[in-house]
């Protein structure tokens, strides 16, 4: 993965006006997030850092105020790591199966994915529109 994407989320996610920070003690959790704040566990690989804070940020954009009462522990886990899933996919960093076997650990399924589409390919489109590469200067 190139090193700038990682580099392009940080900065979109500081453009949501989400705190990020790192930290050993949220062990086993590779990250949280809560309210404004996204907590990262230190000293992973570039390529789990990415998708993790991705899983994260997502969480932000899809499930804050009422959203949040309005959908379950399994939808918002499912929502957020689908969200992940295309978002690596889309930048080609192969997360082989960690994000089926996250969203199968959660129970998620076909029938809520369908449910969920139109929210995690708004957020995936939006988080890629952030961290999408800037056009080259075309010569007039």
């Amino acid at each position: 993965m190139a090193s700038s994407y990682r580099e392009r989320l940080f900065k979109f996610v500081q453009a949501q006006s989400v705190e990020l920070s790192f930290s050993e003690r949220i062990a086993p959790a590779k990250g949280l997030s809560y309210g404004g704040k996204i907590t990262l566990l230190s000293g992973m690989q570039p390529a789990e850092e990415f998708s993790t804070l991705t899983h994260e940020i997502a969480h932000e954009m899809l499930h804050r105020g009422d959203r949040r009462t309005l959908t379950t522990k399994q939808i918002r886990e499912t929502e957020a790591e689908a969200v992940a899933f295309v978002v690596c996919q889309a930048i080609g960093l192969e997360t082989g199966t960690a994000s089926a076997d996250y969203i199968q650990l959660w129970h998620g399924d076909a029938d809520l994915l369908r449910e969920s589409l139109e929210a995690v390919q708004q957020t995936a489109a939006v988080i890629l529109g952030g961290i999408a590469p800037e056009p080259a200067a075309v010569a007039a």
